[in-house]
């Protein structure tokens, strides 16, 4: 597993990756996904998602309340990325406030949205 440095409220890692079977699962751990948080989202998937076998990239947006645009295209760098390595790119665990984001810019007609890591996975 994966991590990256860890924000200073938490001893948890603000990012992290775990491999499961043909998947790289991405688990965001801050309310923000703010422009550092969203680099090592990019570096530790780019890191992950690089190795042969993987199918689907899955980001759990479990702890994210908040998403500002630089956010959105980030994201779709990374979904433009993972097209390019035959990989899909899946959000999981999309909160309301985040997933009402998607829905108003229809980037949610863009991005494969799961209610849960497990859905995504299949």
């Amino acid at each position: 597993m994966s991590s990256a440095p860890r924000p200073a409220e938490s001893s948890e890692p603000a990012v992290s990756t775990e491999r499961k079977g043909s998947a790289v699962i991405a688990k965001v751990r801050v309310k923000l996904l703010d422009d550092n948080s969203l680099r090592l989202l990019s570096q530790l998937i780019d890191q992950s998602a690089g190795t042969e076998g993987v199918s689907t990239v899955i980001v759990d947006l479990s702890k994210v309340e908040l998403l500002p645009s630089l956010g959105l295209g980030m994201l779709l760098q990374m979904s433009t990325k993972c097209k390019s390595r035959q990989q899909s790119l899946k959000l999981a665990c999309v909160q309301p406030k985040v997933r009402q984001v998607f829905t108003i810019t229809k980037l949610d007609r863009v991005f494969d949205l799961s209610d849960t890591v497990e859905a995504a996975m299949q």
